[in-house]
């Protein structure tokens, strides 16, 4: 199975999912289907490494050296910190609230602390070796930089179209701000923890 092909069946599980948002109203079993949805693109990725079609540069599993990775974590938080304050305070008000679906959070639910902790895990690692690892892989020796940047940062975008427009401007930036470091370090380890502290702060505030 070549690389393109492994991509388009890895990015198929986040498109469908959001059917679930629009769909399941119910906390506990939103939570059920997205990790079984996310543990199963893991589980798929891993097999495809097992067999050879994959190698672990070619999901970003690499460790940078010490330096890099504390420069691109530190420099990538403050790029996403910056927006994220930019986004929720100054822009919000000015989109549309309309949405197809959204996640039915229930913070009095005792899955919500879970959820809100070993479950951003979960979703930064799932989407990081997809969106970010593999996407960039397959897509850098077939475009050029910027559209590069313009189309793995879509894709991304395009995972939440069941959601706002902010939404989805969010994620689309949020992919701009999360792909040098994966450039520069060949690794999703700091853009991971980054996507990790973006939805931490967002589900706490």
């Amino acid at each position: 199975m070549s690389r393109a092909a492994i991509l388009a069946l890895a990015y198929l599980p986040y498109y469908l999912n959001d059917f679930v948002n629009i769909t399941v109203t119910d906390y506990t079993a939103w939570v059920l289907i997205d990790y079984a949805m996310r543990f199963g693109i893991i589980v798929f990725l891993l097999v495809m490494l097992r067999r050879g079609a994959l190698d672990r540069a070619s999901l970003g599993l690499t460790w940078p050296p010490v330096t890099d990775l504390i420069l691109w974590t530190v420099a990538t938080s403050a790029a996403a910190m910056a927006y994220l304050w930019l986004s929720e305070f100054v822009l919000a008000p000015h989109f549309p609230t309309w949405a197809l679906g959204g996640v039915p959070l229930d913070t009095a639910s005792p899955l919500f602390r879970f959820d809100a902790t070993a479950g951003l895990v979960l979703v930064a690692v799932s989407e990081e070796l997809v969106c970010r690892g593999l996407a960039l892989s397959v897509l850098r020796p077939r475009l050029s930089v910027p559209a590069l940047y313009v189309v793995s940062a879509l894709l991304f975008s395009l995972m939440h179209w069941s959601l706002s427009a902010h939404t989805l401007t969010d994620a689309f930036i949020y992919g701009l701000i999360l792909t040098p470091a994966v450039l520069a370090t060949g690794s999703i380890w700091p853009s991971t923890i980054v996507h990790f502290l973006i939805n931490f702060v967002l589900y706490h505030m």
